[in-house]
Parts: structure tokens; sequence; C-alpha cells
């Protein structure tokens, strides 16, 4: 290893951490928003508002309103919707390794350009080692230390308990955990999970959902508040075809 190539490296990492300090001094500035001067968040993150990016989080990728990371988590490639709890630890991981047939070996020097070894042995890319970002629904709680699999998609309000390993999709409302993680239960009944899924609460503003707090903590009050405005509509509806 040359001197020139461990000062270029010095150099780049310099770069790096002022930039990320930039990135997060902007990030504080938007109302609601609070990063952790320790936290790394990529130049092309977005947050939404009224988020909290906790100590030593690494978070690539977009979090809806309402949404908090809990410290030491790394999120290398997520969209993250609204109000969603993401514990500390949770780890994502959007790489891959070939590991079954035709490749012989599990390292990525033999089919990366990348060199995540240092170097590589071949000149071209021979596998799609990065996968699509994973994509966590709203009002869905990730416990601590749960690992997820790059492409996943995690339902709308699911539950994934502490420690699980998700390497596949979970629906709407179910409850997991597990290495692999694997469904316990749900949330609601079925019909209060379709209720919740076609009122699509999250999509209110702060300002309602502070108004509405009373529905907000009361699952039964929530739903025959939607379901009179559902029936409020459905005979402004039918009054429209009348005439």
């Amino acid at each position: 290893m040359t001197i020139k190539y461990i000062f270029f490296r010095q150099i780049k990492s310099i770069v790096h951490f002022f930039r990320n300090r930039i990135n997060v001094f902007k990030a504080n500035m938007h109302e609601g928003i609070i990063v952790s001067y320790s936290a790394i968040i990529g130049n092309k993150t977005i947050l939404e508002g009224y988020n909290k990016i906790n100590e030593h989080v690494i978070f690539y990728g977009k979090i809806g309103l309402g949404s908090y990371i809990g410290n030491n988590s790394v999120i290398n490639s997520a969209v993250i919707g609204r109000f969603t709890s993401i514990a500390p630890y949770v780890q994502v991981n959007c790489g891959r390794h070939p590991f079954k047939s035709p490749y012989v070996s599990t390292s990525p020097c033999f089919v990366s350009l990348l060199k995540q070894c240092g170097f590589c042995l071949t000149d071209v890319q021979r596998f799609d080692e990065v996968t699509e970002p994973v994509q966590i629904g709203n009002d869905c709680w990730i416990g601590q230390r749960v690992f997820i699999s790059g492409g996943v998609v995690i339902g709308d309000g699911a539950v994934v308990l502490a420690h699980a390993a998700v390497v596949k999709d979970v629906p709407p409302y179910a409850i997991v955990g597990g290495v692999p993680a694997k469904i316990i239960g749900y949330r609601y009944d079925a019909d209060t999970i379709q209720l919740l899924e076609n009122v699509e609460w999250w999509k209110n503003d702060i300002h309602w959902l502070k108004q509405h707090i009373n529905i907000m903590t009361n699952i039964d009050e929530l739903k025959k508040y939607y379901n009179k405005h559902i029936l409020c509509k459905e005979l402004a509806k039918n009054k429209e075809t009348e005439s």
C-alpha cells in the first residue's frame, strides 16, 4: 500500500466526514427533525418531517412523517413509511453473495468489480450483488436487533419482534418473529385490517391527528369514526345519482 494511496484515502475520509456534517446540519434546519451529529445520512436521504435519527445511525433512503430510527441502526437502503418505529441496532443489508450453482465461490472477488476484499480477479461484473431497497410500510414497529434482507417488503402496520431475521415479505398488520421470521399472528381481525388499509389514517396531517387523538388511541372509536364517514359518503353519492 503506497503512501500516495493512503494519503488520498485519508483525504476522501475527511471530505466524507465534512459532507455528512453538512447533510446533518441541513436536516436539522427543518421543522420537527432531529438528527444526531454522530449519525451518517446520505446526500439523497429524504426526511419528510417530525423524524428523529438517533446516535450512531447510518441511514440512506427515505423516511416518512413521524418515523424514527433508534441508535446504532445501520439501514443502507430503505424506503420507510409514516409513523414507523425502528428500534436500536436494526440492520438492513441490500448486498448478497453467490452461493449456489453455477457459482463456485461465495467470495465477491470472483464476480464483482467493487473490490469488497480490496481486490478483484474479474474484469467484468458477473453477479448482481445489490438488491432493491427494503420497503417498510406505515405504522410498523421493527424490534431491537432485527435483520432485514435487501428487497424485502414489510407491509403497513406490521410488527417484527426483536432479533428476528426477515428474509421474505411480511403481510400488512402481521406479527412476525424468529430466524427466519415467521408469522405468529395479526394485530387485528381481517375486517379491521381491511378498514385500516382502506382509510390509510397516516395520510392525515399532524394537526388532524392531534385533533383526533381520542380515536387514535382507541381502535373501536376509530372504526366508528371512519365507518360513519364512509356511510355518509355513500349516502351523498346515492343522492347525487338520484338527482
